[in-house]
């Protein structure tokens, strides 16, 4: 079913990244439509030299082509764009669209904000792709229609970023969020090793220094939480093993070499149970609890939302670990509906994000009720002898109705149960952010979820009914919150 858009409804997110860019075309209810992604330049061309020396206005002519591709791929023009939201690995002066630093790029110290406002002559807004990250989840990903939010998002490095009342905390020097760098190990002496004990006569030999040979973070800090739970980190660990003579198949499973280890190969070797692998991921997973725990005591948001490459890889093995550091909490507190989520929306949060912040800027915060706006979904009617209409057009076989009200058809059955449902279903069925999922069919005593299938619905806060197909049409056309649909006919 095709969709039409009225003008000045669409939007454009741009990700900028140490190694990519992506610039996403959106519509103003969250769709996102389309990708473009280029590598970030290196000295002017790609995989060579440093993000550092290269010339400024390099950068910012990739982040304007990147735009200008989008647009042109897609066969639209600037005078069809609400807003440009960008997002950035550094501190931002929101307000201003000004970068303040950008420690692992070349933009520290560049108005973005003006230069790209200049050249588009549309609102551009500027953020902390972290912060934007942890944004977009709020408005349609595990984080939403919540008041309060934290995301942490697990990859090279760990950054994060706090939502309260529906907008960014960014603190009172724009830093707020940088948890990657809390301590979580003290490089203090111990105490002890200062007192001078007199009392006894007995004589001992005075104790070296108890300094802990903590690793130096990037930021140039001691026993930053992520020197010991980021992929980074992970990547340190199991080389020290290895070079201790630790014997391990993840330099085999990641291309022959420990030197940037991935997250996938990482997950394949928890999968084989190997024997270095397994024991630092469960230490990074503990490490990563006790982080939650730390935040739940200061600020206790509604929902922690976890994200980024590592979370995604290895999630099944580290969230039963993160949910016993949190179970264990001894500290009382008034029961309430706090829980720790996965992030739903992946590599389109930040750009999302960067929509919802120009969104902002506009007047419509995406994020309040009153400015909400949910996409126009089909009427659905039900016939006899299981058939459903939309739009006098009869639906007899399988089909996905999206996110965004589109429909597609549903190809693939499993091969052990027909009435089952894969993990891809969900996924499809889900993607783009909604809060409830219908399963309709006429044969609702045979339908069933996998164990991964209710796991993955239930970590990302997403609710569902398996309803009779008359029924499930019902809910479908009165529900007034976002939704997708999977209708199944035997």
């Amino acid at each position: 079913m095709k969709k039409i858009y009225s003008r000045k409804n669409y939007y454009i997110g741009v990700d900028v990244g140490g190694t990519k860019i992506q610039a996403s075309l959106v519509t103003e209810f969250g769709s996102v439509l389309a990708n473009y992604r280029c590598e970030t330049p290196r000295n002017g061309v790609a995989h060579s030299g440093s993000v550092h020396d290269t010339p400024v206005e390099i950068t910012l002519n990739a982040i304007e082509e990147s735009i200008r591709i989008l647009l042109r791929e897609q066969n639209r023009t600037l005078n069809e764009i609400a807003g440009i939201g960008i997002a950035v690995p550094g501190v931002v002066q929101q307000e201003t669209g000004s970068v303040v630093v950008t420690p692992n790029m070349n933009l520290s110290g560049v108005e973005l904000g003006r230069i790209m406002k200049d050249r588009f002559g549309v609102p551009v807004a500027i953020g902390n792709d972290c912060n934007l990250g942890t944004l977009g989840e709020c408005w349609l990903g595990s984080g939403r229609n919540v008041s309060s939010c934290v995301g942490i998002f697990v990859g090279t490095g760990i950054g994060a970023g706090i939502v309260f009342d529906n907008h960014i905390f960014s603190g009172a020097g724009q830093a707020a969020g940088e948890i990657g760098h809390i301590i979580s190990q003290i490089p203090c002496e111990n105490w002890r090793n200062n007192i001078v004990i007199t009392k006894h006569k007995r004589k001992t030999k005075s104790s070296k220094s108890n300094l802990p040979k903590l690793p130096r973070c990037g930021c140039g800090n001691y026993g930053c939480f992520e020197t010991f739970a980021s992929r980074t980190a992970m990547e340190r660990f199991i080389r020290e093993a290895v070079e201790h003579g630790a014997k391990s198949m993840i330099a085999e499973l990641n291309g022959g070499t420990l030197d940037i280890i991935k997250s996938g190969a990482i997950a394949k070797a928890l999968k084989a149970n190997d024997k270095v692998v397994t024991p630092i991921v469960r230490y990074a997973a503990q490490v990563i609890g006790y982080a939650c725990l730390t935040i739940r005591h200061l600020i206790d948001p509604e929902v922690i939302v976890l994200g980024g490459g590592v979370i995604e890889a290895c999630q099944k093995f580290m969230m039963p670990i993160i949910d016993a550091v949190i179970a264990n909490d001894q500290l009382p507190s008034v029961s309430g509906k706090r829980r720790i989520l996965i992030s739903s929306l992946g590599d389109n949060a930040v750009v999302l994000g960067a929509v919802a912040l120009v969104r902002s800027i506009n007047g419509s915060n995406p994020l309040r009720k009153t400015h909400r706006i949910i996409p126009k979904y089909p009427q659905l009617h039900f016939m006899a002898e299981n058939v459903i209409h939309i739009a006098d057009e009869p639906y007899t076989k399988d089909f996905f109705i999206l996110a965004d009200g589109t429909i597609q058809p549903r190809l693939k059955l499993p091969k052990k149960n027909i009435h089952s449902f894969r993990l891809k279903d969900i996924q499809t069925a889900t993607s783009g952010g909604v809060d409830l999922i219908i399963f309709g069919s006429p044969s609702v005593g045979e339908i069933t979820l996998s164990g991964k299938c209710h796991d993955y619905l239930f970590r990302r806060g997403i609710d569902y009914q398996i309803l009779p197909l008359n029924e499930a049409v019902h809910l479908y056309n009165t529900v007034t919150v976002r939704r997708s649909a999977i209708w199944h006919f035997s």
